[in-house]
């Protein structure tokens, strides 16, 4: 099985989760009444987190690392994406209910048994590939915080801050553990760095440790902003190390680099309590926070991981968007006074032009992928 047929899914779920965004940003315009707004939060949210990124960053792996994709691992690809069309339309439907958290939990155990397949592929004497074990690993760990939901609902705890924590602990061990050491493993590979059993140790304890930034958001301890400053620093002190050795790789990962080590600064200053609560306190700076992490980072890895090259201009023009709905995230009655236009139409103009980036870059993928396809077929 040949990796590049696998992109289409990705891709068209990426265009599907960036249209539900959309949808969502017109909603915040106040021109729809009686909006099932958490339904098509949750499905959007799952898709993008489970269908695009997800299944991006696991094509990318595979493709970078030349790893075998046998039958019953295409197969189980497949269930996956299954899962991930059913409960996009659970959630719109019916929202959290019986058939969004069937398939939702089907797709984890379905990961389970592909991530255990693609463990036993990997190359034992290579170091390079430890993060991908580790991100497997940290796979595994997140779910925990899914199994319990279950007995917190039992217990009547849905309101409890307990409940919110084993949300963000899925969460946090998804795009700060699983994602972020595929997309390391992938770059490390590229500038042909290895880390030492120390280097692996520090990046592993400072991405847990990472997690109590998540506790800011339910509970005020001295012991939150020490962990989450250990954590940060020790993830800004690691990434900060390899300047050199990304100096030499092209621009764009140079500039994807830059955007990492961004990332983690932002998290050591979030380790200081007054720039904590601006994120507890305000949706919008939290959602920016999201947005540049996933629109930010992620997302351009993926489109650099893509078997057919973004056009130049398409940068630009999704650099300039994207800037332009994170200045409107953080600075919204400056941008207002400024543009003289309310700030969710700013919002929803910016978030249109990202959306059809989005779709200029994927569908022009998927019809490059399908014409090769054709092309072998005819053969």
């Amino acid at each position: 099985m040949k990796v590049k047929r696998l992109w289409t899914y990705p891709l068209l779920f990426g265009i599907i989760g960036a249209l539900l965004g959309l949808i969502l940003r017109y909603a915040y315009t106040g021109s729809f009444s009686g909006f099932p707004f958490k339904n098509i939060l949750h499905s959007h949210s799952h898709v993008m987190l489970l269908g695009f990124i997800f299944n991006a960053l696991l094509v990318t792996v595979w493709s970078t690392f030349v790893i075998e994709i046998d039958k019953v691992t295409y197969r189980l690809f497949l269930i996956l994406q299954g899962c991930v069309a059913i409960f996009l339309v659970a959630f719109i439907l019916q929202g959290y209910a019986f058939y969004s958290i069937l398939f939702s939990t089907v797709h984890l155990w379905g990961s389970y048994l592909l991530l255990l397949r693609f463990w036993r592929k990997l190359d034992a004497n290579n170091k390079q590939q430890n993060l991908i074990k580790l991100g497997i690993v940290f796979h595994f760990l997140s779910s925990l915080g899914p199994y319990m939901l279950g007995p917190l609902m039992a217990m009547e705890m849905q309101n409890s801050p307990w409940y919110q924590q084993a949300i963000f602990f899925y969460l946090h061990f998804q795009y700060f553990g699983v994602f972020l050491a595929w997309m390391l493993a992938v770059l490390f590979h590229k500038a042909e760095i290895k880390l030492n059993k120390i280097q692996l140790l520090v990046f592993t304890v400072g991405l847990g440790f990472l997690f109590t930034h998540s506790l800011d958001f339910s509970f005020n301890h001295w012991s939150i902003q020490l962990f989450g400053s250990l954590g940060s620093l020790g993830l800004f002190g690691l990434l900060l190390r390899f300047v050199k050795q990304f100096s030499i790789l092209k621009h764009s990962y140079k500039f994807l680099y830059l955007g990492i080590l961004l990332i983690a600064f932002l998290n050591v200053l979030g380790s200081i309590p007054v720039i904590a609560n601006l994120a507890v306190e305000s949706r919008f700076i939290l959602i920016a926070w999201l947005h540049l992490i996933f629109l930010g980072i992620y997302t351009p890895f993926i489109w650099l991981s893509l078997p057919k090259k973004v056009h130049p201009i398409i940068w630009f023009c999704y650099g300039l968007v994207l800037f332009g709905s994170e200045m409107g995230l953080l600075f919204p009655k400056f941008i207002s006074n400024w543009t003289t236009i309310p700030i969710m139409w700013f919002l929803f103009f910016s978030y249109l032009g990202i959306f059809l980036c989005i779709c200029l870059v994927h569908i022009s993928t998927i019809l490059k992928i399908s014409k090769k396809n054709i092309n072998l077929n005819s053969n």
